[in-house]
């Protein structure tokens, strides 16, 4: 527990673990939290470039992390410093040789610097953070991965994100280029006490789902929730390394009103991409990689672009989402009914003009095929046959009849598909269509013979 004016009271506790793949023993993760002048800092990192390359990428991230911010002078301010920390980091691991496997050392890594005043939040990968607030759990962090991309563009289902094939795919991490982008939160984290912080590696947040980080953290202190974590993620498989740390809060933020800001407060959190699991059933393939990043569409910016500050936005919210409730606030009384009257009537708005459009889908839809009326070709009746008029005949001549019409024989159903669909069409061209249309077998038969004496085939 620290007594820095800078750093609040907390209880953390970590727990790391190889996890159960034979291939996977060398723990590539690495974490460290540590009090500093800025603040308690926390780090989580996850190596990857294969066993030694991927442990040496992921200490050496947290070794420069450390030393930036310790070295920080009192002034600056933490998140600007956090950032710094994570670039130089990036720098290092960029200047560690190659494997001879052809793997370049890299690390993803997720880090908190926790003060008075609230929490930053910086990472860079899939490495994660979620805030366990008032009941409900939210992922504060957005993945930096292939798949994350997918499910905001709505290509993929959240749900169907872990078993996807390129679930180990990620964008970004530290050593891949010279320069990487951090993502940092836009305002710090407020808590309040009895808030729970989980920070973990992907081989934690592919097995156990949020609604289970959120019972186990919630409810455990913090070394029997991270112990009870990652052996949950080892009795569904352990396919990867797995790290967890969580950070319970003894004391709230010390929230202060801003002219730019106004009440600070707990800011909501980016839809879950939670993926729920079955114990025994690894989620996705092993193993993280940097895969290349997905085009925009034309005219759009890419989704996390920075900002000239260098500081990243939180990305745009969609979807349905495990909410955190804002901190305690009473609406003023004469805000109190017009604030909602406005978005009351566009959402009716909404609503009506969305459900116009089911309607006219369904009705669209389920409207009935107009059937074309197409003349039979059938044998035209010859004309009656008359007797030439003699002039010298009686008046007993009987008068002359008409042949009687001939008996149809065709088969409407056949001559009026043939006149529709198979004109101009080559035997066995027209004998495919016959039988994806349903056809009479006369001529399915017919053509499929004619198509076979032209030399072709079906």
């Amino acid at each position: 527990m620290s007594t820095s004016a800078k750093s609040p009271a907390v209880e953390i506790a970590v727990r790391t673990d190889p996890g159960r793949d034979p291939d996977k023993q060398v723990n590539e993760d690495a974490s460290i939290e540590k009090e500093t002048s800025l603040g308690r800092l926390a780090v989580v990192c996850d190596g990857m470039g294969g066993h030694a390359g991927g442990k040496e990428a992921s200490e050496l991230a947290i070794q420069a992390i450390v030393e930036i911010v310790e070295a920080a002078p009192a002034a600056t301010s933490a998140g600007v410093a956090l950032v710094r920390a994570i670039e130089e980091a990036n720098a290092r691991i960029w200047s560690m040789p190659t494997a001879e496997a052809g793997y370049r050392p890299g690390s993803t890594v997720v880090a908190v610097l926790v003060h008075d005043e609230g929490a930053e939040v910086a990472h860079v990968g899939d490495s994660r953070l979620y805030l366990v607030h008032a009941g409900a759990i939210s992922q504060v962090t957005r993945d930096h991965s292939m798949v994350q991309e997918m499910v905001d563009r709505n290509l993929i289902r959240a749900e169907d994100a872990a078993k996807h094939p390129d679930a180990n795919k990620i964008l970004r991490a530290l050593g891949i280029a010279k320069d990487v982008e951090v993502d940092l939160r836009a305002e710090p984290l407020a808590y309040v006490a009895g808030d729970v912080l989980v920070l973990c590696s992907d081989g934690l947040s592919d097995l156990v789902e949020p609604a289970e980080i959120l019972e186990i953290a919630g409810s455990h202190p913090p070394p029997q929730a991270a112990g009870r974590l990652v052996d949950l993620a080892n009795a569904r498989g352990g396919h990867d390394n797995i790290t967890a740390m969580v950070i319970r809060m003894k004391a709230s933020a010390n929230v202060r009103e801003t002219a730019d800001r106004g009440r600070a407060r707990i800011a909501k959190t980016i839809p879950l991409t939670a993926h729920a699991t079955v114990p025994g059933d690894n989620a996705g393939p092993t193993g993280t990689v940097v895969g290349p990043p997905i085009a925009p569409p034309a005219g759009a910016s890419p989704a996390g672009a920075a900002t000239p500050s260098g500081v990243v936005p939180p990305p745009q919210e969609s979807g349905p989402q495990v909410a955190i409730p804002p901190a305690p606030r009473a609406p003023d009384a004469a805000e109190g009914g017009r604030s909602r009257t406005p978005m009351l009537v566009l959402g009716i708005l909404l609503a009506v003009v969305a459900v116009g459009i089911v309607i006219a889908i369904v009705a669209v839809a389920n409207r009935p095929k107009q059937h074309h009326t197409v003349p039979l070709l059938v044998d035209e009746p010859r004309e009656a046959s008359v007797e030439p008029e003699d002039d010298d005949a009686g008046d007993d001549v009987p008068e002359p009849t008409l042949a009687p019409a001939p008996t149809l024989t065709a088969e409407p159903t056949s001559r009026s598909w043939r006149h529709r669909d198979a004109g101009g069409q080559d035997p066995c061209a027209a004998a495919r269509h016959a039988r994806e249309t349903d056809a009479p077998e006369s001529v399915v038969t017919r053509l499929e013979e004619r198509c076979r004496a032209s030399g072709g085939s079906l």
